[in-house]
């Protein structure tokens, strides 16, 4: 089977914007890059990029674009998308600025505290959550994070997939 033209080229155009929105909270702060708004941001991105090259490849098939089809250029274009995504979180914090995963989890032990989570974390466990954390926001951890995540893409991908497809239209 094929890869769809338009599942990467639709993901590649959601990744670069992907990217821009990554570079202007890094450029606003720390503080902007751990915003919900972002992060729903970059949610929207994701799925408008699944649903355009959906839409395309729909478009440019004749007769029948299948459950699977549909599935498998939605997937791809996530893929794609936050591959990108991630490429640039990676730059930001090896190349770009070394020290962003310290400035972040200084941000983010701020927040805990604030909410009062450490209240209820015993003084036990405190010191392996913070190496858990402190792990998830290096380059290693963020792979990992975008490898458990296309799981939810996946699932995001059949829910798109099954909006997509198109029966053949020739049939009875």
């Amino acid at each position: 089977m094929k890869i769809p033209k338009q599942s990467i080229q639709q993901g590649a155009a959601a990744g670069v914007i992907l990217v821009v929105l990554k570079l202007v909270a890094y450029l606003v702060g720390v503080e902007a890059m751990t915003s919900g708004w972002v992060s729903f941001g970059q949610l929207v991105l994701v799925v408008a990029g699944m649903f355009m090259a959906c839409a395309l490849e729909r478009k440019a098939a004749e007769g029948a674009f299948s459950f699977g089809q549909a599935f498998l250029v939605a997937l791809i274009a996530a893929v794609t998308t936050t591959f990108l995504g991630l490429g640039m979180d990676v730059m930001l914090g090896s190349v770009i600025d070394p020290e962003l995963s310290s400035k972040m989890m200084g941000h983010t032990m701020k927040e805990l505290e604030e909410s009062g989570v450490f209240k209820m974390v015993p003084e036990d466990q405190f010191e392996g959550m913070l190496a858990e954390i402190e792990w998830a926001m290096k380059p290693a951890g963020q792979v990992l994070s975008w490898a458990l995540g296309l799981l939810f893409w996946g699932v995001i991908s059949l829910i798109v997939g099954a909006i997509m497809k198109r029966s053949d239209q020739t049939q009875f």
